[in-house]
C-alpha cells in the first residue's frame, strides 16, 4: 500500500499543478481582456483628440481661405488708392511752379491796370497808344501763364 499511495501522490501533484495552472491562464486571459479593454478606450479616446484637433484646424484654414476669397478687392482698392496718392504727390510737386506762375500773373494784372491808368494820364497821343499796347502785351503774357499751370 504504501508504494500505492506514493505513486498516487504524485498523480494528486500533478493534478494540482494543471489546475493551478488552469487558474492561472484563466486569471491572465481575463487580466489580458482587461488591458485590452484599456488600451481599446484609449485608442477611442485618442482618436477623438486627433478628430476635434483635426476639426478646428480645418476650421482654422477654412476661415483663412475665406479671408483670401477678399484679398483681390482689397488689393484693387490698394492700387486705386497708391494711384490717387501719386497723383497728389506729383500736383504737390507742382505746386511751386503753380504759385510762382500765379504770382507773375497777378504782378503782370497790376502792370497792365497801372499801364491804362497811365495811358489816360499822358497827354501825348502816341505815348498813350504806346502804352495801351503794353497794356495788351501784359494781358497776352498774363493769359499765358495762368493757362500755363
Amino acid at each position: 500500500m504504501g508504494a500505492k499511495k506514493i505513486s498516487q501522490f504524485p498523480l494528486k501533484n500533478q493534478e494540482n499543478n494543471q489546475q493551478f495552472a488552469q487558474e492561472i491562464i484563466a486569471n491572465t486571459q481575463k487580466d489580458m481582456g482587461k488591458v485590452a479593454l484599456i488600451i481599446s478606450i484609449l485608442a477611442v479616446l485618442l482618436v477623438a483628440i486627433l478628430f476635434f484637433g483635426l476639426n478646428q484646424n480645418v476650421k482654422g484654414l477654412s476661415t483663412q481661405i475665406h479671408q483670401l476669397e477678399n484679398l483681390p478687392k482689397q488689393l484693387t482698392t490698394l492700387g486705386s488708392k497708391v494711384n490717387l496718392l501719386e497723383d497728389k504727390v506729383y500736383a504737390l510737386e507742382n505746386l511751386p511752379q503753380r504759385t510762382k506762375n500765379l504770382i507773375i500773373a497777378n504782378t503782370l494784372q497790376e502792370m497792365a491796370s497801372k499801364t491804362k491808368y497811365l495811358s489816360t494820364q499822358v497827354q501825348n497821343e502816341n505815348q498813350a497808344v504806346k502804352l495801351i499796347q503794353i497794356q495788351q502785351l501784359l494781358k497776352q503774357l498774363q493769359a499765358e501763364i495762368g493757362s500755363a499751370k
